[in-house]
């Protein structure tokens, strides 16, 4: 979010800098500055499921999958306050529910993501803003400054504080400078001010229930004394919590921008939010491209943009207010998501999006203040269930990988750039031209936005493979320990590596090597023989997660590099493999049959998965192979918990083929030919296509063409790819060997537009269950790829979501006569109501929610015997039998 004075994180993330940050939770306390200080363990350290719920809920949404908006959405959305409980005093207030209220303000860990969730926005995911509590008058907690950890949730006591004759609360906010600047370079006060405003947002939308609100105190530094935090903190401000006494108004302007034909009853415009209504007050929008450079694909999916300008008179709220504003709005029940995309600035830093919105409100003659915009549209209740990573991806991305990825949807593989360089400015010559050696010899072109340090090659071998490394990467400069794939290497790339290292030391190292050894340190210690031991077919194409593997085979020619991408899209929650085939390494020679391929992959997955359940994925001819492991693994007792069939089908190609000969594997078979192509080039049209179907007639001439044309690929693995291709192209089940094979597993087939039948389509009895079928819009090659890749990457997750376990949350109601109930008896009665529910519904106790609610006897009749029991009889599991004294 520093645009405009880009850090080198800015400008690239193949560091992964930020994700390092934040997992390494920046923001909290060392535990070395709060050894030996006393700490208070928090009640409610499990977090309840309305707690998990509300926190997952409120994202940063990057993709917007539920429908339209309409004019009464954005109303409803605009108009929405928390609701509230009766008022009471802080006397009332003890540690069980203060620690249920600062639950809210802690992590939330879910195997489906790498970073852990919080319950309100921080700039960069840092949370680099502190909380601190200064106590006085509460039982159990003796008065004092205290830091909330919001990691062990806990208080730590930092020193003491004064009481005073009422029992009070004051909120103290700290931002710690060290865990923001290594991303922030600038406006690092206003994005920790906002920040500071989601913390206070949230409070805002969770004491009211309470009975409890939160006010503004005051902005006093000298309060960083008493919290002993480093001088280079940024003390934020002071708030304190207060009885509740309804809402109140917020002193900031709203803007809402309707994206043009985005909400069918708005046109496109600029609209004033006043009094309950939407008024247009210019025809000007915040365009795309004065958004921050990771949100313009955002922009893009968007319906609407809301500009929260603040006309607070008190200088350290200002940006605070803002930050509450997005919280608010982004805890809505319209199903309305949001991603915050630009800010002003008090230094003069105006992000592009706040310079807009100012010259369209003078324009219009209405006043400005500092900013903040985000774009927003409606997504799906699967999106705000999700406890996925989807949204958060960007983190993984800065503009150097995004125009990288754009490129993929431009260009063939072998003309993809190795790396992106963003600069801030270019090099020129006195003549006004750009200095083209002088760019080529700046650092910036020569070394990696890594973090690492450069370490030179230190042996013989790791310099050798260091030349060919740089020819193949076109690089001046290289460090043994750089990651191969995060250095921009390709499929291509891979392939012509590896056969000039087996030349080079005339060795017979796998293609799938890179996977295992991805830097030069490592290459070399595998050709010296130090880590020598055999590499699996199973790559690991996504080593993290604590979850059971998916094992996925890839297309015809088996080299699992075209697989990368769905990896990568499926997370870090469980590891993932690509199964890789037999015969594309030296000295192998493809198996004969799908029952043999099969079988011997069914033995190297069940050496890293000895037992099931099992996850199978193929694409294209790989869902062949799927299906077969799948049936071999049902075979031996093993269960199958999913069969997804990526494009099972083949493309449609043009064939001049007698009929009955189309699954012929000959050079005078013209279908064959344009996929055997196709294995190499990744498309069935354009004018390369038609030139090697003009000159290959064999498979010499098809090869050197090949060679020709990919000059990376070595003419040898061209003619071994070939082989696996021509081995396995006629491979089919007959409608016998179909009919014998019945599989209990789940069959998900994911069918790419375009496609002609699959093996399976027209045939019936080989699934238990009737497979799902899911129609893409992305074609048989296109699916694997930028941007198609997040529609396959969308319906698996969907499908995935169907197995997740449903959270039973059962709320009782008991009203009753006024009685005075003893406290222990109250404790019993929830305590046996609980028991109960999760009993009953096996669910949690932190699901169950229970409300007791005196009625007056007089109003009994009115409130509940007329409309809960007469009028609802057919409800209900027990009648009640008053007796005669009710008479």
């Amino acid at each position: 979010m520093d645009q405009g004075n880009h850090g080198a994180h800015h400008q690239s993330k193949a560091s992964r800098l930020q994700v390092r940050a934040q997992l390494s939770n920046p923001g909290v306390r060392d535990a070395a500055e709060l050894d030996g200080r006393p700490v208070v363990d928090l009640p409610g350290g499990q977090a309840t499921a309305r707690q998990r719920a509300l926190a997952f809920a409120r994202k940063t949404y990057r993709f917007y999958e539920g429908g339209e908006v309409g004019r009464g959405d954005i109303l409803k959305l605009l108009s929405r306050r928390a609701e509230g409980a009766d008022p009471r005093g802080l006397d009332t207030l003890g540690l069980a529910e203060l620690g249920e209220i600062l639950r809210h303000f802690g992590q939330h860990i879910s195997e489906e993501r790498l970073l852990p969730k919080y319950a309100y926005a921080s700039p960069g995911a840092l949370y680099a803003t502190q909380l601190y509590l200064e106590i006085t008058g509460m039982d159990g907690l003796r008065p004092g400054y205290y830091y909330h950890h919001p990691v062990h949730h806990r208080l730590v006591l930092i020193g003491p504080a004064a009481a005073g004759p009422e029992p009070r609360v004051k909120v103290h906010f700290v931002g710690k400078k060290r865990a923001i600047e290594p991303v922030y370079k600038n406006n690092i006060r206003e994005v920790l001010e906002i920040e500071t405003g989601h913390m206070v947002g949230l409070f805002e939308e969770v004491l009211p229930g309470h009975g409890l609100d939160i006010r503004a105190l005051e902005y006093a530094p000298a309060t960083k004394d008493h919290l002993d935090c480093a001088d280079e903190d940024h003390y934020l401000g002071t708030f304190e919590l207060v009885p509740y006494a309804g809402p109140r108004p917020d002193e900031v302007d709203l803007y809402v921008q309707a994206h043009p034909g985005r909400v069918p009853d708005l046109r496109a415009g600029q609209y004033a939010y006043e009094n309950g209504r939407l008024r247009l007050i210019s025809d000007e929008l915040i365009l795309k491209k004065q958004v921050i450079a990771i949100n313009q694909q955002v922009y893009d999916r968007a319906s609407i943009g809301v500009s929260a300008v603040s006309r607070n008179d008190e200088d350290w709220l200002r940006y605070i207010d803002l930050g509450r504003t997005l919280q608010h709005l982004s805890m809505n029940d319209v199903n309305i998501g949001f991603m915050s995309s630009g800010y002003s600035s008090k230094s003069g830093d105006d992000l592009p999006s706040a310079r807009r919105i100012d010259g369209i409100l003078r324009s219009a003659g209405r006043p400005t203040g500092p900013s903040y915009f985000f774009i927003g549209g409606r997504v799906s209740d699967e999106q705000r269930l999700s406890e996925g990573m989807k949204e958060d991806l960007v983190h993984m991305k800065g503009p150097a990988e995004m125009i990288r990825d754009d490129l993929i949807n431009f260009l063939p593989d072998y003309m993809i750039p190795n790396k992106v360089v963003v600069l801030d400015r270019l090099p020129f010559t006195a003549n006004g031209k750009i200095d083209v050696k002088a760019l080529a010899g700046s650092e910036a072109t020569n070394a990696d936005n890594d973090d690492r340090p450069y370490v030179a090659p230190r042996t013989m071998t790791e310099r050798r493979i260091a030349d060919l490394w740089k020819k193949a990467m076109k690089r001046e400069t290289v460090s043994v320990e750089d990651d191969f794939f995060a250095s921009g290497g390709n499929s291509l790339i891979a392939v012509g590596l590896i056969n000039k290292i087996n030349r080079e030391f005339c060795g017979s190292l796998p293609l799938q090597v890179l996977f295992e050894c991805p830097t030069i340190e490592k290459l070399a210690r595998r050709v010296d023989g130090r880590d020598a031991e055999a590499c699996s077919r199973l790559v690991p194409l996504q080593r993290e997660g604590a979850g059971r593997p998916v094992y996925c085979w890839p297309g015809l020619g088996g080299y699992t590099m075209n697989l990368r991408t769905l990896a990568a899209r499926m997370g870090a929650a469980r590891p993932f493999y690509g199964v890789q085939a037999y015969g594309i390494n030296p000295e192998e020679v493809p198996y004969a049959t799908i029952g043999e391929m099969a079988a011997e992959d069914v033995k190297a997955i069940r050496r890293v998965q000895p037992s099931g359940p099992y996850t199978l994925w193929g694409y294209s001819f790989g869902a062949r192979v799927a299906f077969e492991a799948a049936y071999q693994l049902e075979q031996a007792g093993e269960r199958v918990e999913h069969l997804f069939l990526i494009a099972p089908g083949s493309p449609k190609v043009r064939s001049a083929a007698a009929p009955g000969h189309e699954r012929e594997a000959g050079f005078g078979n013209e279908a064959y030919v344009t996929i055997l192509f196709s294995v190499f080039a990744g498309t069935i049209t354009g004018p390369l296509l038609e030139r090697c179907l003009a000159e290959a007639v064999d498979e010499e001439s098809f090869a050197a063409f090949v060679h020709r044309n990919f000059p990376d690929l070595d003419i040898d693995l061209v003619r071994r790819i070939m082989r696996v291709v021509g081995e396995t192209f006629e491979f089919d089940y007959t409608f016998r060997e179909l009919a014998r094979r019945r599989i209990d597993a789940p069959i998900t087939i994911f069918k790419a537009r375009g496609d002609d039948y699959s093996f399976l389509e027209n045939s019936s009895g080989y699934s238990a269950t009737p497979p799902v079928v899911v129609d893409l819009e992305a074609d048989h090659y296109g699916l694997l790829r930028e941007p198609d890749i997040d529609e396959l990457a969308g319906a698996i997750g969907d499908r995935l979501g169907t197995d997740r376990k449903e959270i039973n949350m059962p709320h009782v109601s008991i009203k009753h006569f006024p009685v005075p109930l003893t406290e222990q008896q109250h404790s019993d009665l929830v305590s046996a109501v609980t028991k109960a529910m999760t009993s009953a519904f096996g669910c949690e106790e932190g699901s169950v929610s229970i409300i007791l609610e005196p009625v007056a006897q007089e109003q009994w009749d009115e409130k509940v015997y007329i409309p809960e029991i007469l009028n609802q009889k057919h409800k209900l599991n027990k009648l009640p039998n008053y007796g005669p004294a009710a008479n």
